[in-house]
């Protein structure tokens, strides 16, 4: 994610951010209802249980080293949130982990419920203070 001077993520509504597109970007990561409520159908910040398993040009190329694919931007910092197993459940009250039918090691933080937009962004942007940087 994009780093902050403070060393925690920036919140915000662009691609490696600590939120979420929006649609009507093509590449938004929720859906809304008529009334902007999330639709909870498992969609949501997309996550991965390690670094390591994040697409070549979310990992900063200063890590080529250890990863021979990683071409992103140097400005960007990896982190974990919690040092937990990696599963599906709930993350507090209003977040859930869905992990991906398709890659064990993906998932999403939805929201635990169906509600405006704005709360779901709100309960994204609360755990900003949680996640940690780890190059490791």
């Amino acid at each position: 994610m994009k780093r902050a001077e403070d060393g925690l993520p920036i919140v915000g509504s662009n691609s490696k951010e600590l939120e979420i597109r929006l649609p009507p970007d093509r590449n938004a990561d929720v859906d809304l209802d008529d009334n902007g409520h999330v639709i909870t159908n498992g969609k949501g910040m997309s996550v991965a249980e390690h670094w390591k398993y994040l697409l070549g040009h979310l990992i900063p190329k200063r890590l080529v080293a250890r990863i021979p694919g990683a071409t992103g931007s140097n400005a960007l910092t990896c982190y974990r949130l919690g040092s937990g197993a990696f599963v599906e459940g709930a993350l507090n009250d209003d977040l859930v982990v869905i992990i991906k039918s398709h890659d064990i090691h993906a998932a999403n933080v939805a929201p635990s419920r169906s509600g405006h937009i704005e709360d779901f962004q709100a309960a994204l942007a609360a755990t900003r203070t949680q996640w940690r940087p780890d190059e490791t």
